[in-house]
Order: structure tokens, then sequence, then C-alpha cells
């Protein structure tokens, strides 16, 4: 299914130099327009809204987005020859860091190794500003890179959350494959690994993805599966894959509940990298459920499981997200009722930041 409307802007709702907010008299009410892929509009403007998803009543929905600003033409030039969103009606080219043109060009010509450094796999977007305010808490000077991929949300931009870090002068997000909209493109993974590890000199690496993961109740169809592809690159390069781990007991749907099985069943079946599944401490019935959980899946002798006490670590996060403008959540539910989740992803962090490479 494929549907289009045609509307009218009646308000500006928000506008920074990556996206506009538009209250519209027609579709769902508010649209989402790219400034990448489409000229800024204005009040009274007439515009042609992707409507498809609201129509359906997805998830992923929420907002139309807009393909068009009729009888305009858009003005966005950039340099660059790297095309983004390839073969659709809103490929775009940008200057991607490895680009030939770029100026960090040659910095590609040069061998590249992680040599054991730890990278944070995150399957959720919701992990982010708990990593990311999980560090600042720790170090406000630590340098964080985050890589997107293209397995979810295209539009760095559609992420709130990720338009507030990209203003952030210690964080530098790279969006990669058909992703766009990140303080940097890049063609690759690896190349965004180098890139932010040789010119930035970052602290902390993550992989993640945008909002919009996809699930479809089969062993394999789950958007998460991305994770093993980023662990493989990641052992490649010589690095640490460090699983952020998915834990959940606010979870009704049998397989999310403790550990997801979009956590498990990359790892144990995709993966051939050496990697560490990272556990928060819990209360000791949860543990018990964690541990219970691990004993029927088929680990592998060359992956490594640890635990880390992260409740220090859940409190300064509590004190950071008081002072955060927006509220995170994961599958719907607020953060603040599912501390399993963030002690989970809070483990992952711990073990980061304490410089540890077993």
């Amino acid at each position: 299914m494929y549907a289009e409307e045609d509307v009218v802007v009646e308000e500006i709702l928000e506008e920074d130099h990556s996206i506009q907010k538009l209250k519209t008299n027609g579709g769902i009410g508010q649209a989402i327009l790219y400034k990448l892929t489409c000229s800024r509009v204005s009040v009274g403007d007439r515009i042609r809204v992707n409507v498809t998803a609201g129509r359906l009543g997805l998830g992923t929905g929420g907002w139309d987005i807009v393909v068009a600003a009729c009888a305009k033409q858009t003005g966005n030039k950039t340099n660059g020859h790297i095309m983004k969103a390839r073969y659709t009606s809103s490929q775009h080219s940008v200057m991607s860091v490895d680009d030939p043109e770029h100026p960090d060009y040659t910095l590609f010509e040069q061998p590249f190794s992680l040599k054991d450094r730890n990278v944070l796999l995150a399957e959720l977007h919701s992990m982010l500003p708990i990593i990311l305010g999980a560090v600042r808490m720790r170090d406000k000077n630590k340098k964080i890179g985050v890589i997107l991929s293209d397995q979810a949300s295209l539009p760095a931009g559609w992420s709130d959350h990720m338009r507030i870090w990209k203003t952030d002068p210690n964080v530098f997000v790279v969006t990669t494959g058909q992703a766009f909209g990140g303080n940097e493109e890049a063609v690759t993974i690896p190349n965004a690994l180098q890139w932010l590890t040789m010119k930035k000199e970052v602290d902390v690496l993550v992989i993640s993805m945008g909002p919009g993961t996809v699930g479809t109740s089969t062993p394999y169809g789950f958007s998460g599966i991305a994770l093993a592809e980023w662990a493989n690159i990641v052992g490649a390069l010589e690095g640490k894959p460090c699983w952020v781990t998915r834990i959940s007991f606010r979870e009704g749907r049998t397989r999310h509940y403790g550990i997801s099985h979009h956590t498990t069943t990359a790892l144990c079946t995709f993966t051939y990298a050496p990697s560490l599944l990272i556990l928060p401490h819990l209360d000791s019935e949860k543990e018990k459920y964690l541990r219970a959980q691990l004993k029927s899946v088929s680990m592998s002798k060359q992956h490594v499981i640890i635990y880390e006490h992260s409740k220090s670590l859940l409190e300064d996060w509590k004190k950071w997200a008081v002072t955060y403008p927006l509220s995170v959540t994961t599958m719907g539910r607020n953060t603040k009722t599912d501390e399993s989740y963030v002690l989970g992803v809070l483990a992952a962090v711990k073990h980061v930041l304490s410089g540890n490479n077993t």
C-alpha cells in the first residue's frame, strides 16, 4: 500500500537546520519535512504528504512525511557524489567522509584496527539516550561516536533525541548505508568506525539504528538481526563486540520477557566473532530467571557472559534524566517503569567505562 494526500500547511510547529514539523489540514494533521530531500515551506503552502503509516495505524506513524512542496523546486544543494536513499524519489547526494572529494579521504589509505577496543552494539534506539546520558554523568568530556545503520528510520532527523545530541560538541553521529542526516555520512560501518577512531579519537563507540525497528514474530524476521553483522565487522577489525542486552520484566510478549530472543538469536545463531554479552546483577529471582534463559540457548564457547553491578550508575542516570528535555520510552513504555531494561543497558556502559577488555 502507498497513499499520498495534498494538504495545506497551517502552522510550523518546530524547525531546525534539518527538519520542519508542520500542522496541516489533512492526513493525520501533522507532517515532518526533511530539508535534505525537500525545500522548506511556509504557512499556507500546499504540500504533498505520504499518509501510508497513518492510514495503517502503525507504530512507525504519528507523522505524515512530506513528499514534495507543490509548485516549488528544491533548493538544497550539497557537494559530494555519494547518493543516499538511492533510486527512490528521495535520493540525494551527500559529502560522506569516504567520498574521494572529502578532505579526510586520505585517512582511509592508512591501515586500521580497533585493537581490542570495546564497541557497544545497541539494538533499540531508546538505548542511546541511556548510554549517552550515563557516559555524560561519569565524564562530560568523554567523546562519543554514534554510528546509525539503515535497518530502521533512514533520516536521523526523525529522532528528537539525535537532533539534540547532534548539537553536543562531544558527540559525533555518523549515518551509514542508506541512512542520512548525521553530523557526518559514511558509506559503510567499517569506514565510520575508522573515521571516528582515527579522526575524532572518540572515547566510546556505539553502533545502533534509528527508531522504527521491525519484528515479524518469526525466528529471524527482525531488524535487530543486524547486530550479528555489526559484531562480525567489529571482530574482523580486532575489536570487542559488547552486546547491550535487551532485558525487560514488563514485557507481555514471551519472546521478549527477561532476555529478548532478539539478543540471543542474533548472538547465538549468526555471530562468528567472539563477543561479550553483558548483563546486570538484578534481584535474586530476576537474575535466576536470566541465568536459566541463558542455559536454554546454545551459547558458543567463544562468547563470554559478564555480569556487572550497574545500580550505582542507574542513580547517576536518573539524576541526568531529570535534566533531559525528552522522556525516554521503549516499546511504548516509559523507562521509569522498566528498571531492568535500563540496568541492562547500563551494565554494558559500566563495562566499557571501566576500560575492561575481557
